[in-house]
């Protein structure tokens, strides 16, 4: 089966669409139902979304991104945000979140003001976005949880790609503030 791949922006989202990219959250990660199917993803709405669709068109697999500047060590560092990536689950274990990765990746190199692609995930999905390229970093980040109104620090695991920069600009082990939510 041949799937195609997508970059679609927040605002070009069809409502469609953006009910099949939440039917398909809700099928990888049933757990989350009522967040996936809220008024928000997470608070901080994905810039894109790359998706692969099957050959009608409906979403298999999916990611949101987004840029952001994040203070890192006294610094300001342009980040794109990583989140909800999903495989249905009739389409996984076949190589379509490592395509996801690539595809991501290609794409983040026409963003010239990017520095690096960030994310924080599970524990025992750390290798998978290893093998995709993430290294992990020892930093933890902190972020306004809009559900508590309050600041809270998340101390990982957060994983980094480099994209106009190299894993030597990183800050190792300061704080990311994400000046907002996580996505």
């Amino acid at each position: 089966m041949t799937l195609t791949a997508h970059v679609t922006p927040r605002a070009d989202l069809t409502p469609q669409l953006e009910a099949g990219l939440r039917s398909l959250l809700i099928a990888a990660y049933p757990q989350f139902a009522d967040f996936w199917a809220g008024t928000s993803y997470w608070g901080s709405e994905p810039e894109w979304h790359l998706w692969l669709a099957d050959p009608a068109g409906v979403p298999v697999a999916q990611l949101g991104f987004g840029r952001r500047v994040a203070q890192i060590g006294g610094r300001d560092v342009t980040i794109v945000g990583v989140g909800g990536v999903a495989t249905h689950p009739a389409f996984q274990r076949r190589g379509l979140g490592r395509r996801l990765l690539r595809d991501l990746h290609a794409f983040l190199h026409t963003l010239p003001d990017v520095e690096f692609a960030f994310l924080q995930c599970r524990e025992e999905v750390v290798p998978f976005y290893e093998r995709g390229g993430f290294v992990r970093v020892p930093n933890a980040a902190q972020y306004l949880d809009p559900d508590e109104d309050r600041w809270v620090t998340d101390a990982g695991p957060t994983l980094i790609l480099p994209v106009h920069a190299t894993l030597t600009d990183w800050p190792v082990g300061e704080t990311v503030n994400l000046r907002g939510t996580p996505w």
